[in-house]
């Protein structure tokens, strides 16, 4: 037995089935979306290290004392792997 639908489809300038991504009606291609979102990843990701390298740089540059007294200046990141510390 067929299942009937319970409201009929719209009919109009407003209503009808919309363009839904997988059937081809994608507005934007998933390869150019995905290249873009993926530069914009990597260049967060870059933005974080260099970061992460100078709040690391300012910290090594204090005295000991000063540690002791600023120590909400210690950074929260984990020291990048190519930089060279104690």
């Amino acid at each position: 037995m067929a299942m009937k639908r319970k409201k009929p489809l719209k009919r109009g300038p407003k209503g009808g089935k919309k363009h839904t991504p997988g059937r081809d009606h994608d507005r934007k291609s998933h390869r150019s979306k995905a290249k873009r979102f993926g530069k914009k990843a990597q260049r967060l990701r870059e933005e974080a290290l260099r970061e992460a390298e100078r709040q690391w740089r300012v910290w090594d540059s204090l005295s000991e004392e000063q540690k002791k007294f600023l120590e909400d200046l210690r950074p929260k990141l984990p020291r990048p792997a190519n930089d060279e510390g104690d």
